[in-house]
């Protein structure tokens, strides 16, 4: 399958490269700009659906295309699998990306999964970049139940995703067409596999 994707691209580079040989150019600088062009058309659109797409189902074939690197076995595990595939894909995460940053988001998720609120705000206590420390720390009130703590930390954040999301789960303990709506724009403002991570995420705690 992945071969006949390629097939299209083949054959530009193909035709690209007797294109550029016709015009004089060195074998060498021929090859160097085909190689390049074939790099840049093979990396863009991940990159492209990773951060910037606004399409759901075409993230969702990005993630389920990759689902078996652990960066994307988690969202994967939101949309399509149970709470152990969710808590495996976590795992997962921790194992393989040894970063300090990613160790204490994930384990702030896990701790929020497993439904133990002391333990996420631990972690994400730890959290350094602002506003993602503030976000985890609002998840974690919330699963607390001090919505006025993380109401508090929502006013703080800046990342209008991220504000909405947080009301969201606040609205959720209250109101549930509040809680939809504003679970809706959280969504519409994000990009990429954020975009995707919190719809299935919102899907799964409605």
């Amino acid at each position: 399958m992945r071969s006949l994707r390629l097939l299209p691209l083949f054959c530009i580079g193909m035709a690209l490269t007797a294109l550029l040989l016709s015009y004089g150019l060195s074998r060498w600088l021929v090859f160097t700009i085909v190689i390049g062009l074939y790099l840049i058309a093979m990396v863009l659109p991940g990159v492209y659906a990773v951060y910037f797409s606004n399409s759901i189902p075409r993230i969702g074939r990005y993630i389920k295309r990759n689902r078996f690197k652990p960066i994307f076995a988690f969202p994967y595990a939101l949309g399509n699998g149970s709470d152990q595939d969710v808590e495996a894909a976590i795992e997962q995460v921790l194992k393989k990306h040894k970063q300090p940053e990613l160790q204490s988001i994930y384990r702030t998720l896990l701790a929020l999964h497993r439904g133990q609120a002391a333990v996420a705000v631990q972690h994400a206590e730890t959290i350094e970049p602002e506003p993602l420390r503030s976000y985890y720390l609002a998840q974690a009130a919330v699963a607390s139940g001090d919505l006025q703590r993380a109401q508090n930390l929502s006013n703080e954040i800046s990342e209008s995703w991220m504000k909405h999301s947080i009301e969201a789960l606040i609205a959720r303990e209250t109101n549930e067409a509040e809680f939809l709506q504003l679970a809706e724009k959280s969504v519409q403002e994000a990009r990429g596999v954020q975009k995707y991570t919190l719809q299935k995420n919102f899907e799964r705690v409605k």
